[in-house]
């Protein structure tokens, strides 16, 4: 079972829908229920598979406006990003973990995003990691 490490004071459930009408999507239920009390959060289980490369996730965007708010870092990144996909967390090295809605805009897949390559060419930076958000947190494991 994964815990969360953080700072971050509970966002209220009128915050989170307000980024959801930023982006014009719905959010899916698990992902409401954890930001609600770990946004910004660092997992206790951050490593995950993107192929056979091992990666590792370091936070949730926060809902606070004050540090890695979800809007702001979208601003910042939606060069290297294609229409429909939205980070909600990073790792290390500023590679992205996103919702894809392009082929469902009710179920989002998890995708990583390698900024240096999505930086030449957004298409070829995108790489699928889980179905959904709970799978992918169901699917972090300890790195040793």
């Amino acid at each position: 079972m994964i815990t969360w490490e953080t700072d971050e004071k509970e966002v209220n459930l009128e915050t989170i829908l307000n980024a959801e009408k930023a982006w014009d999507v719905l959010f899916p239920i698990d992902f409401i229920e954890c930001v609600t009390k770990y946004h910004g959060g660092e997992p206790s289980a951050e490593g995950f598979n993107v192929g056979k490369r091992e990666c590792s996730f370091y936070h949730l965007l926060s809902f606070n406006q004050e540090k890695d708010y979800i809007l702001n870092v979208y601003h910042d990144i939606k060069y290297q990003l294609v229409d429909g996909i939205y980070s909600f967390g990073d790792d290390i090295s500023d590679n992205h973990v996103c919702f894809d809605y392009r082929s469902n805009s009710q179920r989002p897949i998890i995708v990583f995003i390698d900024h240096e390559l999505a930086y030449k060419n957004s298409e070829s930076g995108i790489f699928f990691v889980a179905h959904s958000f709970e799978e992918f947190i169901n699917d972090l494991y300890e790195e040793e």
